[in-house]
């Protein structure tokens, strides 16, 4: 288990760890942004959807 905790504090505390920890947070938030707009693509399609027609419906004197 010990060695465990220094693998993990070598990781955190290099070049190389700081650069593993940045990618997989990265890849994270981009995983977490991308289930959130697949989750919601019917009401974003949607609201764009209004968004556009009432675009269309404004009239310029």
């Amino acid at each position: 288990m010990m060695n465990l905790f220094n693998r993990a504090r070598y990781v955190m505390t290099g070049e190389d760890g700081a650069s593993n920890v940045e990618i997989i947070i990265w890849i994270s938030v981009v995983l977490v942004i991308s289930t959130i707009l697949f989750a919601f693509k019917d009401a974003i399609i949607g609201f764009l959807t209004k968004a556009n027609t009432k675009v269309n419906g404004l009239v310029v004197d």
